[in-house]
């Protein structure tokens, strides 16, 4: 995972490994915080949608692939 880390650690991710590969972020389209984990819906270079989630407990990222979705 690599992000743009202003003021604070992951303010936006810029790209990350999931599926054998690198993908770089095109767009961020939603990003939301929960008690204790920052959440990205983000846009690839190719297309595709993925859930990104950051658990500032644990330092640890989950990835989700999602449906691509119009924005």
């Amino acid at each position: 995972m690599e992000c743009y880390s202003g003021s604070r650690y992951a303010e936006r991710p810029v790209s990350f490994g999931a599926l054998g590969r690198k993908h770089s972020v095109k767009d961020v389209i939603k990003t939301w915080r929960s008690p204790s984990r920052l959440h990205f819906h983000v846009r690839t270079e190719e297309d595709e949608c993925f859930e990104l989630t950051y658990d500032q407990r644990t330092d640890a990222w989950s990835i989700l692939r999602l449906e691509n979705e119009e924005s």
